[in-house]
């Protein structure tokens, strides 16, 4: 009898990189360094790159991006949130 291989990706979960950094910290160093680049200001483009890199880690921490989702709709108000569709957070008790 032949048997049925089904191989399943192992790497679903993981983030897209840009170089070496996965997509928002690529973004936090490489965006203000080719702004600095392009305006001709290299040296303190790097700087404010390398240094929103450093606070852009610090902000997400160890729960990455979906912690962040988290805290913003917990703790931003409906009006702000940019998950308009869900339900409101500030909501503790619904009744069916």
């Amino acid at each position: 009898m032949q048997e049925k291989v089904i191989k399943i990706e192992q790497r679903l979960q993981e983030q897209g990189r840009i170089l070496l950094f996965p997509i928002d910290e690529g973004l936090a160093l490489l965006a203000p360094a080719g702004v600095g680049l392009a305006m001709q200001a290299a040296v303190a483009g790097i700087i404010l790159g390398l240094v929103s890199y450093v606070l852009w880690k610090r902000i997400k921490g160890d729960g990455g991006l979906e912690r962040i989702l988290a805290l913003t709709y917990w703790y931003l108000p409906a009006e702000l949130s940019p998950m308009k569709s869900w339900p409101d957070s500030a909501v503790t008790m619904w009744r069916g």
